[in-house]
C-alpha cells in the first residue's frame, strides 16, 4: 500500500510539472542549474560594450519611461535603440561580428551563429532576427577597422571594441554571473 501511495505521489509529481506553462522564452530560468547567463560570454560582453552606442536607426525620445524603466544611457542621451534597428544595422552589425571574431576564436561557429540569431537584436520572445547571419555579416568586412569604438558614442561605421572597454565588461558580467548562481544556490 505504502508504494502505491508514493507511486501515485511521482504521477502527481510529474503531472503537475509537465504542466506548468512557462511563459518566458527558452533557455531562461534558474541560473546555475543547467542554465547560464552568458554563453558565450564573449559574445555577450561585445554586445554589451555595443548597446552604449547610438545607432543611425535610433530614436530620440522624450524621456517618458516605457515599461517602467530606461537604460541608463538612454536617460543621458534621450535616445532609445528598438530590436528592429539593432537587427538591421549595418555598422552595428558588423562592429559586433568584428568583436565577436577577435574574442570568441575558441568558440564553435555554430554557437556564435545560435547567439547571434537568438541575441543581437536583444532578448526578448519575439524580436527580429539579424538581417544577416554571422558570417554573412563577417564577410562583409571588406578592410580590417581601424578606429576604437568610444563608448556611448555614435556608431555610424565599423570600429573596433577597445580591449579596455571589452575587459571591463567581461569581468562586470562574468562576475555578475557568478553572484547569481551563488544567490541560486545558497538563497
Amino acid at each position: 500500500m505504502a508504494s502505491l501511495c508514493l507511486l501515485v505521489l511521482a504521477f502527481l509529481h510529474i503531472l503537475l510539472v509537465s504542466s506548468h506553462v512557462s511563459t518566458g522564452r527558452d533557455g531562461h530560468g534558474l541560473i546555475g542549474y543547467g542554465i547560464t547567463m552568458y554563453n558565450p560570454l564573449c559574445a555577450y560582453t561585445c554586445r554589451d560594450v555595443l548597446s552604449t552606442s547610438m545607432l543611425r536607426c535610433s530614436e530620440h525620445t522624450d524621456m517618458h519611461m516605457h515599461g517602467g524603466m530606461l537604460k541608463k544611457r538612454e536617460m543621458d542621451m534621450g535616445v532609445e535603440t528598438s530590436p528592429e534597428c539593432y537587427a538591421s544595422d549595418n555598422s552595428f552589425l558588423r562592429t559586433l561580428a568584428y568583436c565577436m571574431s577577435t574574442h570568441c576564436q575558441d568558440v564553435a561557429i555554430w554557437d556564435l551563429e545560435k547567439y547571434w540569431n537568438l541575441n543581437v537584436a536583444g532578448r526578448q520572445p519575439n524580436q527580429p532576427v539579424p538581417r544577416a547571419t554571422y558570417q554573412q555579416t563577417l564577410a562583409k568586412i571588406a578592410t580590417e577597422p581601424k578606429d576604437k569604438l568610444v563608448v556611448g558614442e555614435e556608431l555610424n561605421h565599423t570600429m573596433i571594441v577597445s580591449d579596455e572597454a571589452y575587459q571591463a565588461s567581461y569581468n562586470a558580467q562574468a562576475m555578475f554571473e557568478k553572484m547569481e548562481n551563488n544567490h541560486e544556490k545558497y538563497g
